[in-house]
């Protein structure tokens, strides 16, 4: 009877980091299917980084290839264990990073283009309370594609999809959010970044940038016309204008 080795072992499986094993039951979850050597990744004490778990003899059986190229003796090993990680980049599970902008960007976009001049496109003035009806229905569908696409795509970086509560934590949500943005698949476990994702990180890093300044600016410009006679009524016209305009349409 083969004794179970003390060693421990991690592996990933559709996204989700898990462990510790042991290789008797790494083995076992190879044979009967459990874990797939290109897309499930494992990690040991002694190794230098995560590693497809095909790459370990000791899981898989091994057939040679007779057209096999000879390996390169000048490639180093970590090297070329990245190298390979990102050339499977459209095998990872989850949603790839266009379908995370189309979601979360381009579907609101056109939803709210649609809203604005669909009614005036199509020649028909529709109701108050049934458009608030349509907005609302929209804008429902809207956030739960986002959130489903959003668990998804953290599954297709190599994270596990608890880090998505994180886009509710100041600063943290920063850093997810550019992760999600712009980091190709598998990103959690190669760290590298390709020409697209390194041009949507500079944009996505501006754009943050920019907002802050803008909030700055904002803040800056409050606190300095606090007390200014035309500043107040400024603010009073448009208050009193929102109160009008609220009170004089029509009730649904």
């Amino acid at each position: 009877m083969t004794d179970i080795p003390h060693d421990a072992w991690f592996y990933s499986h559709e996204g989700e980091r898990l462990g510790p094993v042991s290789l008797a039951e790494l083995r076992v979850k190879a044979v009967e299917g459990g874990l797939d050597p290109r897309q499930d990744m494992v990690w040991t004490k002694g190794m230098e980084d995560w590693q497809p778990a095909g790459e370990i003899e000791a899981l898989f059986e091994r057939r040679v290839s007779p057209v096999t190229p000879p390996a390169n003796p000048y490639l180093a090993p970590q090297a070329e264990s990245v190298s390979a990680t990102m050339q499977r980049q459209g095998e990872w599970p989850g949603a790839r990073r266009r379908a995370y902008l189309t979601a979360t960007i381009l579907l609101p976009v056109l939803w709210n283009v649609a809203l604005a001049f669909g009614p005036a496109a199509i020649g028909t003035a529709l109701e108050p309370a049934l458009l608030q009806k349509i907005n609302l229905s929209g804008a429902l569908g809207l956030v739960i594609i986002g959130i489903v696409v959003g668990l998804q795509r953290l599954a297709n970086l190599g994270m596990s999809r608890w880090w998505y509560l994180g886009h509710f934590v100041p600063i943290l949500n920063l850093w997810i959010g550019y992760r999600c943005f712009a980091c190709p698949a598998g990103y959690a476990y190669h760290k590298q970044m390709d020409g697209i994702g390194i041009a949507l990180a500079i944009f996505y890093w501006l754009l943050v940038v920019v907002a802050l300044i803008a909030a700055i600016a904002v803040v800056v410009l409050l606190v300095h016309f606090a007390n200014d006679p035309r500043v107040a009524d400024l603010l009073r016209q448009m208050r009193e204008a929102f109160e009008h305009a609220r009170t004089a349409a029509p009730a649904p």
